[in-house]
C-alpha cells in the first residue's frame, strides 16, 4: 500500500475506524525513539500527561466528568492544525489550573502560619498569665509539686511552691517560714530534705536562722534570681506546664524591698530584668528539647508550655497539621537566649518575636485575626476559581482523550511504515480479511477526498510465503467459547477451529457432570439475568465480576445442558420426579423391614430418562455407577474420533495427502480396533436380555459378563474366551483379529511416512530437479505445498470502477507496482524458510508421535471416566446436603418450633447448595471438561500455533 505523504493521518485514521487491518512492521530494525514518527508521539505522551493531570485535580474536587464524547470532532479525520489547536487549549487550561494550584498552596501556606502564630500568641499569653496569678506567699517547711512565681495577693497560709531544684548535693535549698502571728516577719532556715514537683529530693547542707529584714531581703534575691547561688534541678520537669532555673536579676534592691515590706503585693513580670524566647514546636520534640535546652544552659532557664488545640475551622482538607505546643523559656542575658534560639530551630521550632506587653500582645493578636480574615476570603475565591474551570476542562476531557489516543495510535501505526523521502509517500505492508478489500480501498478514496488532493493511495495484493495471521469472526455468544481454544493456541491460518464445535461439545460435558435439573435451573436463571441486564452490567468494571459476564452465554449454555442432562438422569436436587408410570410395580403385601424386589412391568419402557423407582431401591448406585460408566466410555471415544476425522480436513486444505494415508488411517484404525471394539460390546450389552427365559423358563444367555474382564483378556491371553465373559460366537477370533490389525496400525504410523518422504527427497535429486540447499517446500509439492498458494493464486484486480482515473495516475507514479509478482519476501529479509531435510529428524518426530499415539489411545480413553465420577460426586453430595438439612427438619418433632427449624434448615440448605454444589462443583466441573477438549479432543487434529489477526482498531485502542 502506497500512501502519499500529505493524505496519510487521513488515510490511517479511516483505516482505524474501519478496523479490518493488521499491519506488518517494516522498520524492526529501527528503534522506537529513531523512527519518523517518534517526535509527534512524545507531543501526545504530554498532551497525556496532562490530561491525567486534569483527572486527578478534577477527582480531588468531586467534580462529574461528561462522558459524552463530541462525535463531529472525536469519529473523524483531523489536520494536523486542528490537534494543535487542541493542544494549545490543554496547555492553557494546565497554565491556568497550576497557577490557581500554586497560588493556592501559598495561601494555605499562609493560612497555616497564621493559625498556628495566633494560637501561639494566645498560648504564650496564657503562660504569662498564669505566672502574674501566682503570689508570693509565706513559706512552710513542705514541697508543694509545681513551682510558681506570686503576683497576686493572697492569705498568709497559702504555701509557697518549690522555686529551684539542683542535681547537685551541695547547692543549698532554703524553706521559708513566715511567722506573721507573732506580728512581724521571721524567715527560718531549716535544714531538711525536700521533694520537688517533679520528685525529686534536695538535702538543706546549709541552716542557719535569718531574723532581720537584710538577710531576708537576701534571700528573696536569691530566689528571684539577684543573688550569685545558682538553684539547679536534678532533671527537667517531666510534667507539662514549666520547669525551672535561675531568672534574671530584679531591677533594683528597691523592687525586694517593697515586696518585702508588702509581701502581699504582687510582682510585675514587666518590672523583672529577664528576657524570654517564645515558639512552637511538635509535641513530640518537646520533651527532648527540654532536656537539651537544661544540660545547655545548666539550669539557668525557666520553662513553661501549653498544647495547642487547632480548631476544627481552622484546618484545611488534605494539610495534615501535627498536634503542637507553644513555649516560653526564660534566661539572663542576650547570649543565652540566643543559644536558645538556636537549639530550639534546630528542633524544628518556630520561634516568634512576643511582645511582654500584653496591650502590645492583644493588639498583635488583632492584626494577626485580621490577616486570616483576609486570607480565608481569598482562599474561597481561589477555591472556586479553580472549580470553575475544572468544571470547564470536565466537559471536554472524555472527548480529548479519546482523540488522543486515537492520534497515538496513527503516529505508532505510521511508524511502522517506510518513508520514502524521494517520492514524499509511506509504504505500508499488512494482512486482511480478502472479502473487505474493497473497503479499504473506499476507505482510502474517502480520506483523499477529504484532502483535496490529486494523488490517491494505491493498494496492491502482494504474493508472499508468509503465513498470514488467523482472523476468526466471533459474536457475543461465541466469543466466550473460542477464548478457551484460543488459551490453548490460536488456531493456524486455514486449520480447522474447533472453537464452532466446542459451543455444543463443551456445555454438553460440563453437564454429564454437573446434571441435575434444579442446579440447572438456578444457573440458568443467573445467566439469564447477565444476558438481559448485559447494558447495564457491562460497565461493572471489577476483574472478577468481567470474567463472568464475557462467559455468560456460555453459562447460559451450560445451564441449559445441565436441565436436559438432569430431565434425563431424573434428578432435581436428589430427589426424583415421577413424571410417567414407572417401569416397575413393588409387591402390596411387603412388609415393614422386609427386602423386597421390584417386578418389571412387561411390554412397558419408562419414555424418558431413568426410571424413578431406581432411586428409591438399595441397588441405585450399582446400577447408575454402571450406566454412567459405559455411557463415559462411549462419549470419550466418539468425542475423539470426531477429532481424529478432523485431521482429514486439515490434510486436504494444507495439501498433505500423505496425512490422510499414512497418519489419520492407521490411528483410527488402530483405535477402533480396540476401543470401538469396547463400544460396541457394550452397546451390545445394552441390547441383550440377559435374564430373558425360555418356554420351559431356563434362562437363555448367560449372566452378563465383565467388560472389564474381557478387554484385560483380550491382550493377555488372545483368542481365548471365558465362558462366563462370552458375549456371543466366536467372539474369540474376532478379538485375535482386531488385536492383528492394530498391532499392524503400530509400525504403519511408525515407519510409512518417513520412508515415503525419504524416498521422495532421492529421487528429486537423483533426476536433478533440485539441490542441497533447497528447502523441503521446493521439493516434496505434494507434502509440503505451501498452505497459501491457493489463496494467494487468485489475484484480486481492485475495482477499476472504484479506483477510477486515479488509478492509472497512480500507477503511472510507483512503475515497480506493474510486477505482479511483487511479494513480501522484496520487503522482509526475515521469510520464514523451512529446514534441510532431515531423515534423522523425521523419523525421531515419528517415533515420538506413534508411542504418544498408541498410549494416549489407553489414557485419554480411561480420561473420560471423569464424566462418571463427577457426576457420582456431584448426586451423591446433593442426596448428603438434602438429608442433612431439609429431611431433618420435616422429620422432626411437630412443635410449635418446627415452622421455624424448617425455615433455618432451608436457608442453610439454599445457601450451602449455592456456594458448594453450584459454585464449587461448577467450577471443578467447568476445569475438567475443559481437560476434555485442551488434551483428549485438540491432541488428535490441532495444533494451534497460529498467529491471532490484531487489526489497527481505534476501538481496540480506546479499550
Amino acid at each position: 500500500m502506497y500512501i502519499p505523504i500529505e493524505i496519510s493521518r487521513f488515510a490511517v485514521t479511516e483505516l482505524g475506524e474501519l478496523g479490518i487491518l493488521q499491519f506488518r512492521d517494516l522498520n524492526e530494525s529501527v528503534n522506537a525513539f529513531q523512527r519518523t514518527f517518534a517526535h509527534d508521539i512524545r507531543r501526545l505522551d504530554e498532551i497525556e500527561r496532562k490530561l491525567r493531570y486534569f483527572k486527578l485535580e478534577i477527582e480531588k474536587e468531586n467534580i462529574i466528568t461528561n462522558e459524552e464524547i463530541d462525535e463531529e470532532f472525536a469519529y473523524r479525520s483531523r489536520g494536523p492544525q486542528e490537534i494543535e489547536e487542541m493542544e494549545e487549549t490543554i496547555s492553557l487550561y494546565e497554565s491556568r489550573v497550576k497557577k490557581f494550584n500554586y497560588a493556592f498552596d501559598e495561601l494555605k501556606q499562609q493560612w497555616t502560619e497564621l493559625v498556628i502564630h495566633s494560637l501561639t500568641l494566645s498560648g504564650i499569653s496564657s503562660i504569662f498569665e498564669r505566672i502574674s496569678q501566682t503570689r508570693t506567699v509565706r513559706y512552710h517547711q513542705v514541697s508543694v509539686p509545681q513551682p510558681r512565681f506570686s503576683r497576686e495577693h493572697v492569705d498568709n497560709d497559702v504555701m509557697l511552691e518549690d522555686l529551684s531544684r539542683s542535681s547537685r548535693s551541695d547547692i543549698p535549698t532554703y524553706v521559708y517560714n513566715d511567722q506573721t502571728s507573732e506580728g512581724d516577719a521571721l524567715l527560718n532556715v531549716i535544714p531538711s530534705n525536700i521533694n520537688t514537683s517533679s520528685g525529686s529530693t534536695h538535702n538543706i547542707s546549709k541552716s542557719s536562722g535569718l531574723n532581720t529584714d537584710n538577710n531576708k531581703a537576701h534571700y528573696y534575691a536569691q530566689i528571684l534570681g539577684h543573688s550569685d547561688v545558682s538553684l539547679e534541678a536534678s532533671q527537667p520537669a517531666r510534667q507539662r506546664g514549666n520547669s525551672i532555673g535561675s531568672l534574671d536579676d530584679l531591677e533594683s534592691s528597691r523592687l525586694i524591698d517593697s515586696e518585702l515590706n508588702h509581701p502581699s503585693s504582687r510582682i510585675l513580670l514587666e518590672d523583672i530584668n529577664i528576657g524570654f524566647v517564645a515558639g512552637v514546636i511538635g509535641r513530640e520534640r518537646l520533651a527532648t528539647l527540654e532536656k537539651v535546652l537544661w544540660r545547655s544552659l545548666r539550669g539557668n532557664m525557666y520553662m513553661e508550655y501549653t498544647d495547642l488545640i487547632i480548631p476544627d475551622d481552622d484546618r484545611i482538607p488534605g494539610v495534615d497539621m501535627e498536634d503542637m505546643a507553644a513555649f516560653a523559656v526564660f534566661a539572663h542575658g542576650e547570649t543565652l537566649q540566643a543559644r536558645i534560639t538556636k537549639i530550639s530551630e534546630s528542633f524544628g521550632a518556630t520561634i516568634y518575636s512576643i511582645s511582654k506587653n500584653s496591650e502590645q500582645r492583644r493588639e498583635d493578636l488583632i492584626d494577626i485575626l485580621s490577616r486570616k480574615d483576609d486570607v480565608k476570603v481569598v482562599l474561597q475565591h481561589n477555591k472556586e476559581a479553580v472549580r470553575i474551570e475544572l468544571r470547564s476542562i470536565a466537559q471536554k476531557i472524555s472527548t480529548w482523550s479519546m482523540v488522543t489516543r486515537k492520534e497515538k495510535g496513527i503516529f505508532y501505526a505510521m511508524n511502522l511504515f517506510n518513508y520514502d523521502e524521494g517520492r514524499r509517500c509511506l509504504i505500508a505492508e499488512g494482512w486482511c480479511p480478502t472479502r473487505d478489500l474493497a473497503r479499504i480501498n473506499t476507505a482510502l478514496y474517502a480520506a483523499t477526498a477529504q484532502t483535496g488532493s490529486n494523488t490517491s493511495a494505491v493498494v496492491h495484493e502482494l504474493n508472499t510465503t508468509l503465513e498470514p495471521p488467523t482472523y476468526i469472526r466471533t459474536n457475543k455468544f461465541t466469543q466466550g467459547f473460542q477464548n478457551i481454544i484460543n488459551s490453548y493456541g490460536v488456531p493456524k491460518y486455514g486449520e480447522v477451529n474447533p472453537g464452532l464445535f466446542t459451543t455444543v461439545s463443551f456445555p454438553f460435558l460440563f453437564a454429564v457432570m454437573f446434571g441435575d435439573l434444579g442446579h440447572g435451573v438456578i444457573m440458568t436463571m443467573a445467566a439469564l439475568f447477565l444476558v438481559l441486564f448485559e447494558r447495564t452490567l457491562a460497565k461493572i468494571r471489577s476483574e472478577e465480576f468481567q470474567m463472568m459476564f464475557e462467559g455468560r452465554y456460555m453459562i447460559l449454555m451450560m445451564g441449559i445442558y445441565s436441565m436436559v442432562v438432569g430431565f434425563v438422569y431424573n434428578d432435581t436436587f436428589s430427589r426424583a420426579m415421577h413424571l410417567f408410570k414407572p417401569g416397575w410395580l413393588w409387591p402390596s403385601d411387603r412388609k415393614l423391614g422386609e427386602l423386597v424386589s421390584a417386578k418389571l412391568v412387561k411390554g412397558y419402557v419408562y419414555p424418558v430418562g431413568i426410571d424413578p423407582t431406581w432411586h428409591h431401591s438399595d441397588n441405585a448406585l450399582l446400577f447408575l455407577n454402571s450406566y454412567k460408566m459405559k455411557m463415559s466410555i462411549l462419549l470419550g471415544v466418539v468425542h475423539m474420533v470426531f477429532g481424529m476425522c478432523l485431521q482429514v480436513f486439515n490434510a486436504r486444505h494444507f495439501r498433505k495427502p500423505i496425512n490422510i494415508k499414512h497418519v489419520f488411517l492407521p490411528q483410527l484404525i488402530y483405535f477402533l480396533s480396540i476401543f470401538g471394539y469396547l463400544s460396541i460390546t457394550i452397546v451390545y450389552k445394552w441390547l441383550v436380555d440377559w435374564y430373558a427365559v425360555d418356554s420351559n423358563g431356563n434362562l437363555i444367555n448367560n449372566s452378563p459378563p465383565s467388560l472389564l474382564n474381557m478387554l484385560i483378556y483380550m491382550f493377555l491371553s488372545p483368542g481365548s474366551v471365558e465362558p462366563k465373559d462370552s458375549l456371543f460366537a466366536g467372539q474369540g477370533f474376532v478379538q485375535i483379529v482386531l488385536l492383528l490389525v492394530a498391532l499392524v496400525c503400530v509400525p504403519w504410523m511408525l515407519l510409512a511416512k518417513p520412508l515415503i518422504l525419504k524416498a521422495e527427497h532421492n529421487k528429486i535429486i537423483s533426476e536433478g530437479y533440485g539441490h542441497l540447499g533447497q528447502s523441503v517446500p521446493e521439493r516434496l509439492s505434494y507434502e509440503s505445498t505451501d498452505s497459501l498458494q491457493q489463496h494467494l493464486n487468485t489475484s484480486i484486480e481492485i475495482d477499476n470502477n472504484d479506483v477510477g482515473a486515479n488509478r492509472s495516475a497512480s500507477f503511472g507514479s510507483y512503475p515497480e507496482l506493474t510486477n505482479e509478482n511483487q511479494s513480501f519476501d522484496d520487503h522482509d529479509t526475515q521469510v520464514p524458510k523451512d529446514a534441510d531435510f532431515d531423515f534423522g529428524e523425521i523419523m525421531m518426530n515419528s517415533i515420538i508421535h506413534t508411542i504418544e499415539f498408541c498410549l494416549s489411545g489407553i489414557s485419554h480413553t480411561a480420561s473420560y471416566l471423569r464424566l462418571w465420577a463427577l457426576s457420582l460426586a456431584h448426586a451423591q453430595l446433593s442426596q448428603v446436603l438434602w438429608s442433612m438439612t431439609l429431611l431433618s427438619a420435616f422429620n422432626g418433632e411437630d412443635t410449635f418450633m418446627k415452622p421455624l427449624y424448617i425455615m433455618f434448615a432451608f436457608y442453610m440448605w439454599f445457601v450451602l447448595t449455592v456456594g458448594i454444589l453450584l459454585v464449587m462443583e461448577g467450577l471443578s466441573a467447568f476445569l475438567h471438561a475443559l481437560r476434555l477438549h485442551w488434551v483428549e479432543f485438540n491432541n488428535k487434529f490441532y495444533e494451534g500455533t497460529g498467529a491471532m489477526f490484531v487489526p489497527f482498531s481505534f476501538n481496540q485502542n480506546d479499550e
